[in-house]
């Protein structure tokens, strides 16, 4: 069988470039490891996914196998790559990879004479054009290929990393290993280490206002959320806004953010202003979380006609039920039919990147059945399942069941998250509702300084003694 490496430099990138040096002398010595021939290539086109693989497929001609490497995989792991060489050669395999490793470790290989069946798939199916481009097409129907896989011994899935170099995030844990040129050392600094999984927030959870009008009545019990009701209310202005989003803009590049945490959204004046700063960046996306009771034809025509202009605007709406008793249960106040009428005027117009959240409780739980047949009508609008949440233990217990991994690894929203309420004051987590541990003002204090503050918090939940966190059943889950 003879073997060539591509290496692709498609997907290079500003962040990429950062470990050219690196990448090109390890892709050497894999290629005098295995005695084969190495080709880089480029494609010019990333939109068309039969482009991507007609490149692909000419560029590899006379050669029985290819090992994909994206040159944006600096961490690929030479040892790990020969030893799928080896099973891929032994077993005469169509496709071979890796599992259990982090995304970035391991390329795949597959057999030229593969491509006339990745062909076939791709004139039915919708795959987007990516360094796993390949690997999604082999996956779309893999009893389609004879596939072989090389298990990695450590299972690392646990820790959700992502080491190809496409992000400035992804950058800073690669640099945090790339001196590691053993494959299982680099496991046991990550296993033994829990700050070098951390890097930058890739979700925000900002605050506009501090009030609500929908009101849950199990966190309406809570002290902390009845003084906030009972301040002045403050409303983030677009100015403050601005100057939220410009630190967050330039400390992470890019990253998700979700407008409304406790608090209803478009109760703030300023929402369409602040909608339309922060969708100006394409490589942000902005998640407006509303409860609907305000959506009235004026703002949801507004809302559709940013949604059509701008592909990173998503909205989601939160709902709990569909029927009036269950919600007099749930909420204190609102009206199920002005909120069911305003949504319904909203989802005829078929807008895209829309959410309906419900939260799965003992109160609605026997009536989900009747939820979804009612949103069924509406074919492009998915259904967010979220848990119930207890605020580490401070309201009351209305969960169903309980889904949390045996393997706990850290608070996943104490690596990702960032919440800010609507006064631009930091806190350890959105599930502070009490606000016992404020970090800084974001105003006051740079975002580098209050990250590196949270830090500690992170590392201290890691390693099991943070009492703050002792009751909270959240750190299994995260957004982005």
């Amino acid at each position: 069988m003879s073997f060539l490496i591509l290496a692709d430099k498609s997907f290079n990138n500003e962040f990429s470039k950062e470990f050219d040096n690196i990448f090109n002398d390890k892709i050497n010595i894999l290629k005098n490891s295995l005695n084969c021939s190495l080709k880089y290539i480029e494609n010019n086109n990333t939109e068309k996914i039969d482009d991507y693989l007609n490149n692909i497929y000419k560029e590899s001609e006379n050669y029985d196998n290819i090992i994909y490497i994206p040159c944006n995989m600096p961490l690929f792991n030479i040892d790990e790559t020969i030893k799928l060489t080896k099973i891929h050669e032994e077993n005469i395999s169509y496709f071979s990879y890796g599992e259990n490793y982090p995304a970035g470790i391991i390329p795949f290989i597959i057999r030229r004479n593969a491509f006339e069946k990745l062909f076939n798939i791709i004139k039915t199916k919708d795959i987007k054009v990516s360094e796993n481009a390949i690997n999604n097409i082999v996956f779309v129907d893999p009893n389609f290929f004879e596939i072989e896989i090389l298990i990695s011994e450590h299972d690392m899935r646990y820790y959700r990393l992502s080491l190809f170099a496409d992000s400035k995030r992804n950058a800073i844990l690669i640099d945090k290993l790339i001196n590691y040129k053993n494959y299982s050392e680099m496991v046991k600094a990550i296993e033994d280490n829990p700050s070098i999984r951390r890097t930058l927030p890739s979700f925000i959870e900002i605050d506009i206002n501090n009030r609500q009008n929908v009101m849950n009545k199990f966190l309406l019990k809570n002290e902390a959320i009845k003084n906030e009701l009972s301040k002045e209310e403050k409303n983030i202005t677009i100015e403050e806004f601005k100057i939220i989003y410009d630190k967050i803009y330039s400390f992470c590049n890019d990253f998700s953010m979700s407008i409304g945490s406790y608090y209803e959204p478009l109760l703030n004046k300023d929402i369409f202003d602040i909608l339309d700063y922060s969708t100006q960046n394409k490589n942000v996306n902005i998640y407006l979380e509303t409860n609907a009771l305000l959506l009235d034809s004026d703002k949801a025509k507004k809302l559709l006609s940013m949604q059509n202009e701008r592909d990173n605007l998503h909205v989601i709406i939160h709902l709990d039920t569909i029927e009036e008793e269950v919600y007099k249960n749930i909420y204190d106040n609102g009206d199920i039919k002005t909120i069911i009428s305003n949504i319904d005027y909203y989802l005829l117009r078929e807008p895209k990147n829309t959410y309906l959240q419900i939260v799965k409780q003992k109160d609605n739980f026997d009536y989900l059945a009747s939820y979804y047949k009612y949103f069924d009508k509406y074919k492009n609008i998915d259904i967010i399942m979220q848990k119930y949440y207890t605020y580490r233990g401070i309201i009351e217990d209305n969960r169903v069941g309980d889904m949390a991994p045996l393997i706990n690894v850290g608070c996943w929203h104490l690596a990702r998250d960032l919440f800010i309420d609507s006064y631009g004051d930091v806190y350890i987590c959105r599930f502070d509702i009490n606000k016992e541990r404020k970090i800084a003002s974001i105003y006051e204090e740079s975002l580098d300084n209050i990250w590196k503050s949270l830090e500690d918090y992170f590392v201290d939940n890691a390693c099991k003694r943070l009492d703050f966190c002792k009751n909270c059943d959240e750190w299994y889950l995260y957004n982005f």
